[in-house]
């Protein structure tokens, strides 16, 4: 029995810290030693039988301590060597690899001798544990036993055809810390009475309780019985408690080859219960060989991002981001491409999502705003005045607690002021730490920098999180409107998130956006940034710098003579234009604004009269209230040419007589824009 080990294997390749550990050790246990992870493979081999512990050493040469893990959990039969990782270093990122490999513990150097022979005491117990027949919650039989037992039965039934059944409960953690851990095993026992119910139904029928909440049953192949299995199970469960709405994923592995290893009957009744999971209607599935095929692609996109980093084969595309008003480009979105030199160019849809469920998506996210920073650099050099450029930021990395110096880092290294680099963060990613969210947020923003709620309205407390979260932007998917219908319940969900935006100051952007209707309908309900197909797909950098030239030609040659054609219309007295602008009972203006400088091109007459040239008014005051007006104007201006939102503005001409001051475009060309200003007096509802 594995319990009975009394040996610990030391991999280290410094002899004087095994001399250390083995004079601590030495009296409670045999010693085997090795200097790197290649040796401690081999003795492994040799003394399987005799292994209880490993301590491993991290940074060794020919193999170090991560690659002896990825080499030892290759094999089913050390399951149950615990593995104590000896450090000297406090990384986090190393904690999680290690974690991640399989590690059972830490332990730090140099030794302390009480710590350390309290860890591998508390190591081979945990071993032992595992080890028992019989699971000390449910009473059935534990994964080892259970492996054993349906081994047996297989042996001896070698003409009948057995179905290997693999279930977890969706969702337990949740049971586990809202109601508690004794609520928790009152389900678990629930479901192991079951097991032991329909178990006097079959002859052979073999159960037990693999870990935590999975489950796992050997028994006669008939596709009735798996299904009324499942179906009890599930009847059972909302008995327990009808308020916890348990759902079972069940994974069924058709035995064919009643030689294979159980763990591999295990793994492939896990890849079959995977695909049930997010799925309300579906608690059953079956393994088929794609689920394998499917498996090894993404350990083979697991495997090389090392590689693809390196020698940099994800690749920044870009994808502009549509000012509605301006119908100018402010901006994009990078999104990543991976140009593998065997596969090609690979969809982001092949391997994001294997990247977010293997934590590696952090590693990718810096390595995006890494070559974004180095963009924004080379176009700041070049002479350009670039545009904020949007980064996505996963939910891995805004629980990094280093994300803030990261970022600042970036910006020093590179010398980009912060407002260049947009910050794009999921909803679903606000809804677990709040208050470690709101901190980091609150630091970015020190920082300068602008943050983005991405996908929003596809989680359930959007609400909450904008009344909470200090974010700049809002991002919604074009998804609430689908067959191209603008009448439906769609539509106006749209048209009351970008209403409720406005109220809160908050600019929309609308991404997925592929038709001229999309887009007028957008223009109507007052949304200010598009993004879609249907001004540009994602492009490389090259095709970016080139869309962004060609559209600053074009504008220049399409506004000049549209703006010439409205200037002198508004200077031509006898124009219908001219006559009706004078006519009207409110004060407007209509200026020029290039580079930085404000011109006053046309007033009506009430504003002649009313603001700046009233007869009581002496020359001080005319010009006080000149230089008042272009200063309150030049900041709003400047907003409306970078694409940023200017909503109305509250004006004091003089003590006591107040004015409400709206700003609209009406004109531009590439480095000019004509801005019609409008003034209403509020003086009475100050």
């Amino acid at each position: 029995m594995r319990y009975s080990k009394n040996t610990i294997l030391l991999v280290d390749d410094e002899e004087v810290v095994k001399q250390r550990l083995r004079d601590v050790i030495k009296d409670d246990y045999e010693v085997l030693e090795a200097s790197n992870g290649q040796e401690a493979l081999e003795l492994l081999g040799e003394h399987i039988e005799q292994v209880a512990v490993i301590v491993l050493d991290l940074i060794m040469p020919v193999m170090d301590g991560f690659q002896f893990m990825n080499e030892f959990r290759r094999h089913r039969e050390y399951d149950n060597i615990p593995v104590i990782v000896a450090t000297s270093n406090e990384d986090w990122h190393s904690e999680q690899k290690c974690l991640e490999a399989g590690v059972w513990d830490f332990v730090m150097k140099p030794y302390n001798p009480v710590l350390l022979r309290f860890r591998i005491k508390n190591a081979i117990d945990k071993s032992r544990m595992i080890m028992a027949e019989r699971d000390a919650v449910t009473g059935i039989y534990t994964k080892f036993k259970f492996y054993r037992a349906v081994r047996s039965m297989l042996m001896e039934e070698t003409e009948e055809t057995f179905a290997f059944a693999r279930f977890d409960i969706d969702r337990f953690k949740m049971i586990n810390n809202f109601y508690g851990i004794k609520e928790g095993d009152k389900v678990l026992k629930s479901v192991a009475l079951e097991l032991k119910k329909i178990s006097t139904v079959f002859d052979k029928f073999v159960y037990g309780r693999v870990e935590n909440d999975i489950f796992a049953v050997c028994m006669p192949y008939q596709e009735e019985n798996v299904e009324l299995l499942v179906k009890a199970l599930q009847i059972n469960l909302r008995k327990v408690n009808k308020d916890y709405n348990i759902k079972l994923s069940c994974g069924v592995y058709i035995i064919k080859d009643d030689t294979a290893d159980v763990p591999e009957m295990y793994d492939r009744a896990s890849l079959a219960a995977k695909s049930c999971k997010g799925k309300f209607v579906q608690s059953l599935a079956y393994y088929d060989e794609k689920m394998i095929e499917n498996m090894r692609q993404e350990q083979f996109i697991i495997n090389e991002v090392n590689r693809a980093i390196d020698e940099e084969q994800f690749k920044v595309y870009l994808q502009p981001k549509m000012n509605l008003v301006t119908d100018r480009s402010y901006g994009a979105e990078a999104l990543v491409r991976w140009n593998h030199p065997e596969k090609g160019m690979m969809s982001p849809g092949e391997f994001i999502p294997v990247y977010e469920r293997n934590g590696i998506i952090g590693r990718l996210d810096q390595y995006m705003w890494r070559h974004v920073c180095m963009l924004l650099r080379k176009w700041l050099d070049e002479g350009k005045t670039p545009n904020p450029i949007s980064v996505n930021v996963s939910r891995v990395n805004i629980y990094n607690p280093h994300l803030v110096k990261i970022f600042k880092k970036l910006l020093t290294e590179f010398q980009i002021p912060a407002e260049l680099l947009n910050l794009e963060l999921t909803e679903s990613a606000f809804m677990e730490d709040q208050d470690l969210i709101m901190k980091t947020m609150s630091s970015l923003h020190r920082l300068g920098f602008k943050i983005m709620m991405d996908d929003f309205g596809s989680g359930y407390s959007s609400l909450n999180v904008l009344k909470d979260m200090e974010v700049d932007y809002l991002k919604v998917d074009m998804k609430f409107l689908q067959d191209q219908e603008f009448n439906g319940k769609g539509e106006k969900v749209l048209t009351s998130v970008i209403r409720m935006a406005k109220w809160l100051h908050l600019p929309s952007i609308v991404e997925g956006v592929e038709t001229i209707e999309q887009v007028d309908f957008l223009k109507c309900i007052g949304c200010e940034y598009a993004q879609g197909y249907y001004y540009a797909k994602p492009m490389p950098v090259a095709d970016y710098e080139k869309f962004i030239a060609r559209e600053e030609e074009m504008g220049a040659k399409s506004s000049t003579d549209e703006n010439a054609a409205i200037v002198n219309e508004l200077w031509n007295t006898r124009s219908g234009i001219s006559k009706f602008f004078d006519l009207l009972e409110t004060p407007i203006a209509v200026y020029e604004y290039r580079n930085n400088r404000i011109e006053l091109l046309r007033t009506n007459a009430r504003y002649d009269t009313e603001i700046l040239f009233e007869k009581s008014v002496n020359e001080y005051e005319h010009n006080r209230r000149m230089q008042a007006e272009n200063e309150l104007l030049g900041e709003a201006f400047a907003k409306l040419v970078k694409g940023d939102i200017c909503g109305p503005m509250e004006y004091e001409l003089t003590q006591d007589v107040w004015y409400r001051v709206t700003v609209k475009v009406i004109g531009k060309r590439a480095d000019t824009m004509i801005m019609m200003v409008t003034f209403y007096e509020i003086s009475e509802y100050r």
